[in-house]
């Protein structure tokens, strides 16, 4: 089994509406910030002796702790994918953003810099003290990765670093993408295209229905179709097609209807569905008349729906909530 990190990143836009997550992921980078600039107060907080016989160590290693860059990431536990929902919420932008899933043996020999520390973090009640017999190693470790019981969620991992700053690393470092559920095409569409032959797969993170769950479903970018019924009306033209992609998230159909309306008549109104027997239940609908099994049969199979008077919006059907 890999060893597997993984990258939490929100992507927010800067005043130029440049986005920073997907520039450094396109360029192969990544940023190591000071300690200082995390998120956490207590960040390299310890108990230190206040004997000044003790300086001559005490005083470099808080020098050390302003000049080290530190690349946190969460270890995967016993999960297959990232599907820890406060990190999505906390680091992913509440689901705008996506994540890095790193291959870390790999990741530790493809970084153009020296990592001075790989670190298991620790999570535990009280600061950890640091004693004058303690080796430099055993110093540098209770310093720099030691944190309270409330971010134990995170099960962290870190590369501690020099110095802050840019570190170059290669694509085959980097096993996959995941995007958030609310990532939109434009920007999932940037990072596909600017990571196209590099050997990462993609993956859409979706909701599992009825359940608190989060599922990852790869992109396969197979749109396979048949319009199955056409219906020609004054004013606009009624298509039903047949979805047959494993790819139903929003994004993913979004993507489909933009590409399917180029070869449709202009003014089209578009239904999905993924299974002919919810043909005849659209075709022949009468409200009712419509019995409960094809009331159940539609509510599954009927994917979604876009009129030509707004091409731009797709209502997904049943809502995948």
């Amino acid at each position: 089994m890999a060893n597997i990190g993984y990258k939490y990143r929100a992507n927010l836009a800067d005043e130029k509406g440049n986005r920073r997550d997907t520039i450094s992921l396109v360029r192969g980078e990544l940023y190591a910030p000071k300690l200082k600039d995390l998120n956490d107060p207590f960040e390299g907080s310890v108990d230190l002796p206040n004997a000044e016989s003790e300086s001559y160590w005490v005083t470099p290693l808080l020098q050390q702790s302003y000049k080290v860059g530190v690349y946190s990431m969460s270890k995967q536990k016993e999960e297959n994918f990232p599907c820890n929902e406060l990190l999505w919420a906390h680091y992913a932008n509440s689901h705008q953003g996506f994540c890095i899933e790193y291959d870390l043996d790999k990741l530790d020999t493809s970084i153009t810099d020296i990592i001075d520390y790989r670190i298991d973090v620790k999570y535990q009640e009280n600061k950890p003290t640091i004693l004058p017999n303690d080796s430099i190693e055993e110093k540098i470790k209770k310093a720099f990765s030691t944190k309270s019981l409330p971010w134990a969620y995170e099960n962290e991992y870190r590369l501690v670093f020099g110095s802050s700053g840019v570190k170059k690393v290669a694509y085959e470092a980097i096993r996959a993408i995941y995007f958030g559920l609310k990532m939109s095409l434009t920007e999932r569409n940037a990072i596909i295209n600017g990571l196209k032959h590099k050997g990462v797969k993609f993956y859409q993170i979706e909701r599992v229905a009825k359940d608190y769950k989060l599922s990852a479903s790869k992109l396969l970018f197979d749109y396979t179709h048949e319009i199955v019924n056409i219906e020609n009306l004054p004013t606009v033209t009624n298509y039903i097609i047949w979805y047959k992609s494993p790819n139903k998230d929003k994004s993913s159909v979004e993507d489909f209807m933009c590409q399917i309306r180029k070869k449709l008549k202009p003014k089209s109104n578009i239904t999905l569905i993924d299974d002919m027997k919810a043909l005849p239940i659209l075709v022949n609908y009468r409200p009712h008349t419509i019995t409960a099994e094809e009331t159940e049969i539609k509510a599954k199979h009927w994917i979604a729906y876009s009129t030509f008077g707004s091409p731009e919006c797709v209502w997904m059907y049943p809502e995948r909530i």
